[in-house]
């Protein structure tokens, strides 16, 4: 029976080495070791004893140390109830070489992530592990209250956490190792809280959080690569420096993900190459304190100065073409705020801005600002407003489905440009006419048109979007009423005063009063024509737009009925029939002067005008004809057949004749 055992368990070793393939002397070896509970004195785990199974967790208590060779291989197994762990509250020297590296891992042929627990430090002193291998533990090295060297190791596979380390007075040094866990449940690559440690030259890829500090410490990360992940940095409540650092890769552009994300921390942010991914920086107004400890950073190819700004006062930001660096070939939003970004910032202008491509492009906190004759396009957000903001859109191509704002004091203005023109009915500019607008009963301009008739640009408000109660829906627009009255002391002109609708910028026209009596120009048919043929239809024309009902009433025929009238389609001419007109006639038409144009000014007199109509066609009775014809073709008819019958007789008394001569 031992025998049997002793196979299986060469077995499994051999089948663990396989799917294992670390570099192990074997000379002389007597592994595998069991080892388990608590170290009574200073220990070395060597070649001859590897593997080394952790059967249970491993003590490590304070004044010993726990050597451990290179090339060792450790396993941790996974029988249960397993979730072992090395607890090192002495120290750990696990150290191999670059071509002779230590092994920490499960021992089932088939590991899984969490088939162990840690190695943990527990305010040990001088601890380091260095060139090791470490997989499928669940908090792979645990660091509480210490200082170890965590230096050139592979750490892959874990379940919760590769590395984490717990302050107070903890300043471990992290450096040139390579981390990878898992995208997804949230497993981190490296997570401090209130701890000092040094994070640098390592490459985290594939976690969902690279390095992930909260609640206190002032870490340094430098020159560290973070890519492929979901959050390549993320910091809470704390002050780490972020030096040098290349994140990139990290989230899906149309889905989430950040390369560095704050929230309620001064971080010092210095040299970084932020670039693809799904946002490059998020620095909400509760992290505004990062912005001036910052410089060098580079987000998708622009200067992360470019999308922040933070207390600035009466600047103008112009001509600004941001797209998140989608013209450079960059994926994903720059940022998660705002292409800009104005913290606590005081009469700030954007002009000529084109925004696109991000998920916010103008976001205002505590501030006031005026974006004017920009575009806004693409994006979700096109103004994101908080902390009491306020922003005026003058001129502004946006979509008012894209505004948010989350707080009831907070406020969007849409502003445009009026442009008043006065000119004549004939369109002659009329210069000196004085303008005056009001906005919400409130005057806000008044001008006087110059030689070509018109004003300066006038702003004028469309409306506020607000909140008017609560943070949920989207904001309210409160239209405003702007009217224009126009004055002059010889003119009027046609809809003075005006409500105009100030959704766009444009021209608003104000025609001169109509004062031009209007005129006949043109009938059909024309005055004093003659043989006009019956029925046909009456014509006249005008010299301007007529009003259809004073100037049908106005006409008249004497004597006559008229009726179907028929306007053309610029108004000017009308067409009419005598309904009941006779061959033979003289007519005469009348326009009196009560007719009038679209502004109701009479004709200046009456007009009349005459023609004649073709006489009706004559009878003629043709009876007489027919009878005499038909005499004269009977009278010839005899005449032919009394002919015939007599030249007949003739030649018959002639044939008798010769024949009384033949018989003599």
């Amino acid at each position: 029976m031992r025998r049997v055992a002793l196979l299986v368990l060469a077995f499994l070793v051999a089948t663990f080495l396989l799917s294992h393939p670390a570099p192990v002397l074997r000379t002389g070896s007597a592994g595998p070791t069991l080892v388990s509970g608590t170290l009574t004195g200073n220990t070395t785990w060597t070649i001859p004893g590897s593997p080394y199974v952790v059967t249970g967790d491993v003590i490590v208590p304070l004044g010993v140390t726990l050597t451990v060779e290179p090339g060792v291989q450790v396993w941790f197994d996974t029988t249960p109830p397993a979730s072992h762990s090395i607890v090192v509250s002495g120290t750990l020297l696990a150290v191999g070489r670059p071509d002779l590296r230590i092994v920490f891992t499960s021992n089932d042929p088939f590991p899984d992530r969490n088939d162990w627990v840690s190695i943990q430090f527990q305010r040990s002193v001088g601890s380091v592990v260095e060139w090791a291998n470490l997989s499928w533990g669940s908090t792979t090295l645990d660091i509480r209250q210490c200082s170890p060297r965590i230096a050139n190791n592979t750490i892959l596979e874990s379940g919760l956490r590769a590395i984490q380390v717990l302050g107070p007075n903890a300043e471990p040094v992290i450096e040139n190792n390579t981390i990878r866990t898992q995208l997804f449940n949230q497993r981190t690559g490296i997570i401090t809280q209130d701890a000092n440690p040094v994070i640098r030259n390592n490459t985290l890829t594939d976690n969902y959080f690279g390095i992930y500090v909260y609640l206190g410490g002032q870490p340094r990360i430098e020159n560290n690569t973070i890519r492929n992940g979901w959050v390549g940095l993320i910091v809470m409540s704390s002050s780490p420096v972020v030096a040098n650092n290349l994140i990139e890769g990290n989230g899906l552009a149309e889905y989430g993900g950040t390369g560095i994300l704050l929230y309620d921390s001064a971080v010092t942010l210095r040299d970084n190459v932020v670039r693809n991914n799904g946002v490059g920086v998020e620095i909400p107004y509760n992290s505004k304190e990062t912005l001036p400890l910052s410089r060098g950073n580079v987000v998708n190819g622009l200067p992360m100065e470019t999308f922040y700004r933070y207390r600035v006062r009466d600047v103008v930001i112009a001509d600004a073409d941001l797209d998140s660096g989608a013209s450079s070939g960059f994926t994903g939003n720059a940022t998660e705020q705002g292409l800009l970004t104005l913290y606590d910032s005081v009469n700030v202008t954007i002009s000529h801005a084109r925004l696109r491509n991000n998920h916010g492009l103008v976001f205002a906190a505590n501030s006031t600002v005026t974006v004017v004759n920009s575009t806004l396009t693409n994006s979700s957000n096109h103004f994101l407003l908080t902390s009491v903001s306020h922003i005026v859109a003058l001129n502004t191509d946006f979509r008012a489905g894209a505004v948010n704002l989350t707080d009831v004091r907070s406020a969007l203005t849409i502003k445009n440009f009026l442009h008043v023109r006065a000119i004549s009915d004939a369109a002659i500019p009329i210069p000196g006419v004085r303008v005056r607008v009001t906005q919400d009963g409130a005057e806000i301009a008044r001008r006087t048109t110059d030689a070509v008739g018109s004003t300066r640009w006038i702003e004028a408000a469309y409306g506020v979007l607000s909140r008017v109660t609560g943070t949920v829906g989207p904001a309210i627009l409160s239209p405003s009423r702007v009217e224009v009255a126009l004055d002059h002391p010889s003119f009027t002109f046609l809809g003075t005063p005006r409500v105009v609708n100030m959704s766009t910028t444009h021209m608003e026209t104000f025609v001169q009063t109509d004062a031009t009596p209007p005129r006949v120009v043109d009938t059909i048919p024309a005055p004093y024509s003659v043989g006009v043929r019956f029925g046909s239809r009456v014509t006249i024309t005008f010299s301007e737009l007529m009003n259809r009902t004073a100037t049908e009433a106005a006409i008249t025929v004497v004597g006559y009925r008229l009726g179907d009238f028929e306007w053309s389609a610029d108004g000017q001419s009308v067409s009419f029939a005598i309904l009941d007109a006779r061959y033979g006639e003289t007519y005469f038409v009348t326009v009196r002067d009560t007719a009038t144009d679209l502004a109701g000014n009479r004709l200046s007199n009456t007009y009349l005008f005459a023609f004649d109509v073709d006489h009706a066609p004559r009878r003629v009775d043709l009876t007489p004809v027919w009878v005499a014809s038909l005499a004269i073709l009977a009278a010839g008819l005899l005449a032919v057949v009394w002919r015939s019958r007599s030249r007949a007789k003739a030649l018959r008394e002639e044939q008798g004749d010769r024949e009384e001569k033949g018989q003599d």
